[in-house]
């Protein structure tokens, strides 16, 4: 994965030293497995845990049951940690306990604390809320972009819908691509740099040539994905195209509902 540099502010920010861990740093940032809830082991072959992505503020993972996400803001003075909009996906399961337990918990979150093997939130009170210990991510390789993708951001911009939904098909098996820019559809392949697991580059595509609304917007996308050179994980279910100066020029989110290519 990229390296992504980070400020001293940000820096304090993400990191704390614990009274009772000296020199005892943690990083919130990343995923996080659910080890206890207020005291109460969990053991739950659905593996609950929180992931944080403090560069957008917010926080998403899974509660035993169904995907949770909030808002985030960190007090860099206090080591307060506040959440907010907290909700949840709405899948019945058969066992609701370990979630509600989570979700409550959430709402209490008021800060939090190093400990010896990872992170423990807590509430306004200093009391454990939540026990975490880190999830070790394996290496991205071409196989996790297999599938499609919305394409939601080029160059910093939020991409519209206009006839079509803009969106990326990867199929690795076949190392090839296809999708539309949101007018016109587009087929091609990618390359990849011998024993390098996240290099990328796009193909020739071949694409239709239909005029309509959109089109401005459209040359963007394929002027960016000329672009690419590499990619990396951002936070969940979303993957960043990184130039050659592995700046960020295009954003994509897995598509988990119908198929767009249908």
């Amino acid at each position: 994965m990229k390296k992504t540099f980070v400020s001293a502010v940000m820096m304090a920010a993400l990191c704390l030293t614990g009274c009772g861990n000296a020199g005892k740093t943690v990083n919130l940032m990343g995923e996080w497995k659910i080890v206890s809830v207020e005291g109460e082991d969990v053991n739950s072959k659905e593996e609950p845990y929180l992931g944080f992505d403090l560069n957008e503020g917010r926080l998403y993972g899974n509660a035993g049951c169904n995907q949770i996400m909030a808002s985030v803001t960190v007090d860099t003075v206090k080591h307060g940690l506040t959440l907010s909009k907290v909700g949840a996906t709405r899948r019945m399961c058969p066992d609701m306990k370990l979630e509600n337990h989570v979700l409550a918990a959430l709402e209490k979150v008021a800060g939090y604390q190093a400990t010896a093997v990872g992170v423990e939130l807590t509430d306004a009170n200093g009391n454990v809320l939540f026990s975490l210990e880190k999830n070790e991510q394996a290496e991205l390789t071409v196989n996790d972009l297999n599938g499609e993708w919305f394409i939601t951001t080029v160059e910093g911009k939020k991409v519209e819908k206009v006839e079509k939904t803009p969106f990326l098909a990867f199929n690795v098996a076949e190392s090839t691509v296809h999708g539309t820019g949101g007018c016109n559809v587009f087929n091609g392949g990618y390359t990849q740099e011998k024993g390098k697991a996240t290099s990328f580059a796009f193909g020739n595509l071949a694409s239709t040539r239909m005029a309509g609304p959109g089109m401005e917007q459209e040359d963007v996308i394929f002027a960016a994905l000329g672009k690419v050179r590499s990619f990396d994980k951002k936070a969940e279910n979303t993957i960043v195209l990184l130039d050659e100066n592995q700046k960020e020029v295009v954003v994509l989110t897995k598509n988990t509902g119908k198929s767009l290519s249908e």
